[in-house]
């Protein structure tokens, strides 16, 4: 171990925990990060925690070099800080994953990596890391009996910092390699002159633990002492306004379809958001009307629209001014360089679309973790990233998104390759042939379909079941067509344009059902409310309704208020239909009449 004090270490040492070691010689008593309705964390507690992490993860043998996997939910973004800079204390790689990855997904993860420990909360993980041959054990655990003094084992700039796991275009989930210098490196956005106040500058987000947004809001507060964090665990429009109200926020990062929820919500109008400066939107396209209602939900703030991927790091663009050019994702920041480039790789003419090539000179490069033919393609000599996206750059040098390539699809900022799901339904006995591709979504932008031929019978409720025991609920295909054989070029390949375009005028309309019951009745109303749409029928589909899981979240809140049963959220994606889901509230004792349980269950 480095017997060096923090403050005799050199001053050009580019590790992760040096960042947290500035801010706590600032100020130890300065908050860095605020769960909504949970915790808090100052720089000095983070710095005392994540030492006794440190000696714990040492204690079971963890040397550097060695993975860490961090499993924790959005509830969690405390303890996971503590875990993450912990981690790296103790000279590991930190692999953070978040809530969306099921049992057998998580098990490949872990088995790819090669995680040593396998740090979680409240029992998330255990299975996974017995199945992998790695340890599990809790921020708790680690920290019982560990000293909070100083701890720092050797790490070098150029060791290996973390690993993202990202679903590319095809195939698994890829593990995004950065370094500590990778990490560090940092290319920040132009600023605008603030307004005139005190006190350190508040900004809210809802992103999960384990995605590159995620980690970006996680370590600005590191690099900057001014700025405080809160997280929100469970995405809800109203509370997420009524924060901005109680704390004075400045700063919003979202997801466009988290913009969408807002704006549909007219929260704004009930809660005084007129302390927003900024409104960051990124992970996913922004449509041009998003951008005009934001733009009047927070008439103070100025909107930036954001382009960025995982795989390249800093380099990225930013439309400063988002309504001033809807449509465009702006223009290179600082150094970072675009090019446009046709499937030959020469680039395209002027304003001619083609797949986006983007880095950024002198940033540390990426790779996908263990897996150098992916890396070659992807990651090109002289630092360019291909990014598997369509676009094109206007003569100002704004740059456009057109299309996904190889059929991407991008569910709530999400990526769902659609050749894991077809994979996965490929296992069924019933299916002999699948396509799997996106479909226009009113908030999330895309949801995920299927077109299946089967060799036996099987209703669509089956096979979505099958995938979501493998894979995570943003890559079910919530919409299943059944089809007599899929449409094929002339050299075999599935034309998925085709059933995109008969999935939009061939779509199975359902007769409308008035409810039949109060307890109907009232989930029905619930739905009406959530999702915005008057004459929902018992019969309709959830997602045929543009249903999304931050809605579904909403639902069994409303109805855990209204009816007093504790419903679990795994419900509305079972079942999602009012008649589905009433049935299942009065099998767990609601009374068929209507009105609250005595004694009802608590919400999970």
């Amino acid at each position: 171990m480095n017997p060096q004090s923090p403050t005799a270490a050199a001053a050009d040492a580019m590790v992760v925990p040096d960042l947290l070691r500035r801010r706590v010689a600032e100020n130890p008593d300065a908050v860095a990060l605020v769960v909504d309705g949970g915790d808090s964390l100052a720089y000095g507690a983070w710095e005392a925690r994540s030492n006794a992490v440190a000696r714990g993860l040492a204690a079971r043998g963890v040397l550097p070099g060695d993975r860490v996997a961090l499993v924790f939910a959005n509830s969690q973004w405390v303890d996971y800080a503590v875990a993450y800079v912990g981690t790296h204390k103790a000279g590991a790689v930190a692999v953070p994953l978040g809530p969306r990855y099921p049992g057998p997904e998580l098990d490949r993860v872990l088995r790819h990596c090669q995680a040593r420990v396998v740090v979680h909360m409240d029992g998330d993980g255990i299975a996974a890391a017995a199945a992998a041959g790695a340890v599990a054990t809790t921020t708790a655990e680690l920290e019982r009996g560990s000293a909070t003094t100083w701890f720092q084992a050797d790490v070098e700039p150029s060791d290996l910092a973390e690993i993202l796991y990202t679903s590319g275009t095809t195939g698994l989930p890829k593990g995004v390699a950065c370094t500590h210098a990778g990490v560090m490196f940092h290319d920040p956005p132009p600023e605008q002159p603030e307004r005139q106040g005190h006190g350190p500058v508040f900004f809210v987000h809802s992103f999960p633990v384990g995605t590159n947004a995620g980690q970006e809001v996680l370590r600005l507060p590191l690099r900057r002492g001014d700025r405080v964090a809160i997280a929100l665990p469970v995405f809800d429009p109203e509370r997420f306004c009524a924060v901005i109200a109680e704390r004075g926020v400045r700063r919003l990062q979202l997801v466009p379809a988290m913009g969408q929820l807002i704006v549909a919500s007219g929260a704004t109008t009930r809660h005084d958001v007129s302390s927003v400066e900024r409104v960051v939107l990124s992970s996913a396209p922004s449509s041009p009307a998003l951008l005009g209602d934001l733009a009047k939900a927070f008439p103070g703030a100025t909107l930036w629209n954001t382009y960025a991927l995982t795989e390249a790091g800093t380099a990225r663009t930013l439309m400063v001014d988002a309504v001033s050019r809807p449509g465009s994702v702006g223009r290179p920041v600082g150094a970072t360089e675009v090019r446009i480039v046709d499937d030959a790789g020469v680039d395209a003419r002027g304003g001619e679309p083609g797949e986006i090539w983007i880095r950024r000179p002198g940033a540390p490069t990426r790779s996908y973790y263990g897996d150098p033919e992916a890396t070659a393609a992807t990651f090109l000599p002289e630092g360019w990233v291909r990014t598997g996206d369509i676009g094109c750059v206007d003569d100002a040098g704004y740059l456009f998104l057109v299309d996904r390539k190889k059929d991407l699809i991008i569910v709530g900022g999400l990526n769902v390759s659609s050749v894991e799901v077809e994979n996965v339904l490929f296992e069924h006995p019933a299916v002999a042939d699948v396509a799997v591709f996106g479909v226009p979504h009113e908030v999330l932008g895309q949801d995920v379909a299927a077109a299946v031929v089967t060799r036996s019978t099987v209703e669509a409720a089956d096979l979505q079941a099958f995938v979501r025991r493998q894979l995570g609920e943003h890559k079910v295909p919530h919409h299943v067509v059944f089809v007599d054989e899929l449409p094929r070029n002339p050299s075999g390949k599935v034309r998925k344009i085709e059933l995109r375009d008969r999935f939009a005028t061939d779509r199975p309309g359902t007769a409308f059902v008035a409810p039949r019951s109060p307890v109907e009745t009232a989930v029905v109303a619930i739905w009406e409310a959530v999702l915005g749409r008057d004459g929902i029928g018992v019969d309709d589909d959830f997602f045929d309704l543009n249903g999304h899981s931050l809605a579904a979240a909403q639902i069994m809140a409303r109805i855990q208020d209204t009816l007093d049963v504790a419903v679990p959220l795994a419900a509305i994606f079972e079942t999602p239909t009012p008649a589905g889901l009433a049935a299942t509230i009065v099998g767990m004792g609601a009374p068929s009449g209507g009105g609250k349980v005595d004694g009802g269950l608590p919400l999970s």
